[in-house]
This record gives C-alpha cells, structure tokens and sequence, in this order.
C-alpha cells in the first residue's frame, strides 16, 4: 500500500486510533493515538498480524475476521491489554472496521477507527461542560432515543464501569434504586454491550399485571390450560428470552407463591407451560430490579432468601439525581434535544435555568426532569427558556434569594441563543449549517416533491437530494 503523504498527515493529527491491515490481516498503516493505545513501538507494531494479539490472548475477539467474512462495516466492544503490562492494564474499547474493496468485490483493506470507552466518556464530560447547545446531539452518528446514560458525576461514572464489566459474563444482575433512577436504561446498556446484543432485551414490569396473570406471562400455557387462554397457547416471557437478556422489573413485586417457580427456572434454565407435563431449555441471561429493600423484605417473610441470594450476584445501586446533582444539566440539555427534534422546535436554556434546575430537589428523580423538560418545551413561549419559566412550572421558590446576572437582564432572546452558542464554541459553519438543516426539512414538509423545493429554494434538484442524504431528512 503506498502512502500518501497528505492523508497520512491528516491521520496522524486524528485523536483516535487508526490502523489499516490488508487482506491477510498484517498492518500496513497505524497512527500515533494507536501507537499509544497499544503501548507498543511502531517498528515492532508495523511486524504484526492482527491475529497474533488473538494468539496471545491480547484480545479476545479479531474484528477484522467478522469483516473478512461479512464483507461489511462492523462496528464492536473489544477488550485489550497493554502489551507492555500482560495481565495488569485491561482496556476496553469500541472499534469500528470498514472493508476497502478491489475491483472484483473482495476485501483488499481494512481501515479500523479505535475509542477507547473512557475516553468518549471524558469527551462527553468536556461537551458537557464547556456550554449548552441548542441542537448539537453529544453522539452524533446515533439516533436520539432519550436512553441515553449520562454519567458526568463520580457515582454514575462508577455505575457505568461496573455494567461494563459484568456485560462481559452471564452473572445475574440485581440493580436498585428509586423509582425514576434510570434503572431499566441501565439493563438496557449491560444488553447491548453483552455478547447477547443480537438477540432481544425481555422486559416485564412484575407489578403491571394482577397475580393469576403474571404466572402465564412469564412461563406461557399450552391449548386449552385453561379458560380463555388462547386456541394455540402462548410463549412466555422465559422462552421468548432464550439467547438474550430477560429483565424482570420491580422483582419485589413477584408473589410469594410464584417465586420459588421463578427461583426453579433461573437455577435449572428450564421452564415449564401451565398445562404441560414437558421442560423446556431455555438459555437467558437474568437483571432484575427493585426499588423496594429485598433484604429487608426476607426478613418480613415477603421474599425467599434463596431467591434473593441468587438474584444478588452483581449487585448494582443507582444513586437518585439529588445525588448526582453534576448530571442535572447534562441531562436536562439531553432532554432538551431530543423534545426539540420530537416537536420541531429551536430552544435554549439560560445559565440561571440551568442553575436552578440543579437545585430542585426532583423526588421523582430522572423520570420527572425528563417529563419536565417535555413540559417546558411545549408550553415555553420563545426560543429561550428562562429561569421565569423554570420557576413558574416547577412551582418552585428556592430557599435562598439568587443573584441574576446583569448580562442576562437585558439581552434580547436571540441575543442571548447566540451568546450561549459563542460560549459552546460553535463554529460559524455547524450554524449556518443547522439553519440549512432546518430551512430544507421545513421546505420538503411543505413541498414534499425535490423538483418544487429546489424551484422554490431556487437551487437544482440534485442539490436538494443531495443534502436531504446529507442531513438524513
């Protein structure tokens, strides 16, 4: 592969790792980020093969095979350890893979783009706290889905690195918490960066559904089990977890009757339908969560002690938003995004909203910010959302008189939108390129044809066509 001097120069000054391997896995290019990465000389790297780190048990698993082999774009969690230090400094990373083709469709190259975990969380610290944007997602090439996990304090940070870890094994997992804490988000995450992510997330509430029904739910019936059930029988909530993940949510719901059943399937991964005398192998993997003291539930005689010592083997406890209060405004500017996208609306908040946000108490913790942020987005008037604002819908006087910056007193709201972009660094380009954004979606809401909205916009219909791909309109 022969270099090219000005694209080398441009991967050299890339913060992430990058390396190329050609179709026999030996590496042909590596960056200075991956040199570093990896802890390794580049004379020595430059003699390897990818496969000799899967050898040595360096890493576990060889992404470019899976890219040899699907001829496609793969993108996955790999866990390293530094070469210098074996055994002692265990790195996990996302990688990203993407074939380079030859004329005649085989992979000829590989280019792999390498993050360390920690180090997106840093940079999302750093987004975090260096201002509020109004429409800039902190994950750019991923939908806004409102699960993400913001974890800018100390205690969430913690809580990450430990559903890291035990998304690697199959140990059942017990997370706790107050209701609002983000428990099911959590489960959510271990899933998708468990080897089980391919297959489906199962989750039952054990306190939505009255107790002569849960039983059917979770085990499933055959025909005729029993009045009313369904002329072909149903699959329950155990098998149709079979390869994946089954989160079962507010355990401390399940009725005492159902639980030694429940216990039963979780220790032998076998399951039997009301009505059948068969068992039926089923392979999960088991989170649960409780917003009630389970151990304190066993003393009461409300909950089996067997059950709950198999259910606590990697426990995992959720502080509640008083106590990560650094999360506050990242969480609020989450939120902001995504109801702004949900509602086609441009809003900001003020630095004094913000502040004030922070300081409600939020009983109901992240659920109730987030149903709060909807509210305030819907019912604001203006493109800027003031501390006014905040304090009239939260019904909130705080215990303490605030000073108000003087700045903020007097700026008109355009004014004080651009003032908050100056402060977040936004770059004259990523603005002007928002409005466009927005300009088009409007202009194709209205002119859904891209002959008219080029006519109308006064440029080509290639033009449109091409930014409608560009912004994913």
């Amino acid at each position: 592969m022969e270099g090219n001097p000005f694209f080398e120069t441009i991967l050299e000054n890339i913060t992430d790792g990058i390396y190329v391997v050609d179709d026999k896995g030996n590496y042909v290019f590596v960056n200075s980020a991956y040199i570093r990465l990896l802890n390794m000389p580049k004379s020595v790297l430059m003699n390897y093969n990818v496969h000799d780190f899967l050898s040595t048990g360096q890493i576990d698993m060889c992404i470019s095979d899976v890219v040899y082999r699907e001829k496609r774009q793969v993108t996955m969690f790999q866990d390293v350890l530094d070469t210098q230090n074996y055994g002692r400094n265990k790195i996990r990373q996302m990688v990203t893979s993407t074939p380079i083709f030859d004329g005649k469709g085989n992979v000829s190259y590989i280019i792999a783009v390498v993050r360390p975990l920690q180090n997106l969380n840093d940079l999302y610290d750093q987004a975090s706290q260096s201002g509020v944007s109004t429409f800039s997602n902190p994950w750019p090439d991923t939908p806004v889905t409102g699960q993400a996990i913001v974890a800018v304090s100390n205690p969430m940070r913690m809580v990450l690195r430990t559903a890291e870890t035990v998304a690697a094994v199959d140990s059942a997992v017990l997370i706790t918490g107050e209701s609002g804490t983000g428990k099911e988000v959590v489960a959510q995450f271990i899933h998708d960066t468990s080897l089980r992510r391919e297959k489906e997330l199962v989750v039952i509430n054990c306190a939505s559904l009255p107790e002569n029904l849960l039983e059917s739910e979770l085990f499933g019936y055959e025909k005729g089990a029993f009045t009313g059930a369904l002329s072909g029988g149903k699959t329950g909530y155990f098998e149709m977890a079979n390869g994946g993940t089954l989160f079962l949510d507010e355990i401390n719901s399940l009725p005492l009757n159902l639980q030694g059943k429940v216990l039963r399937a979780i220790e032998t991964k076998t399951i039997q339908r009301i009505g059948s005398t068969q068992t039926k192998k089923v392979d999960f993997r088991l989170i649960t969560a409780t917003n009630e003291d389970l151990f304190q539930m066993v003393g009461e005689r409300t909950f089996r002690q067997d059950l709950y010592y198999r259910l606590n083997v990697i426990p995992i406890s959720l502080p509640p938003l008083r106590a990560r209060r650094e999360d506050i405004g990242p969480l609020a500017i989450h939120f902001l995004n995504l109801y702004c996208e949900k509602y086609d609306k441009v809003k900001s908040f003020t630095q004094q909203a913000l502040n004030s946000l922070k300081e409600f108490p939020w009983v109901g913790n992240v659920r109730e910010l987030k149903n709060f942020v909807e509210r305030v987005v819907v019912m604001s008037s203006g493109e800027v959302i003031e501390i006014e604002h905040v304090d009239r819908m939260l019904n909130w006087v705080p215990s303490e008189p605030r000073e108000t910056a003087p700045t903020q007193a007097y700026l008109p709201a355009i004014d004080a939108r651009f003032e908050q972009l100056l402060e977040a660094g936004t770059s004259l380009e990523d603005y002007v390129g928002h409005c466009e954004q927005a300009y088009l979606k409007y202009t194709l809401q209205k002119y859904p044809s891209s002959y008219k909205a080029a006519e109308i916009l006064g440029t080509s219909q290639t033009s449109v066509i091409r930014k409608k791909k560009r912004y994913g309109i």
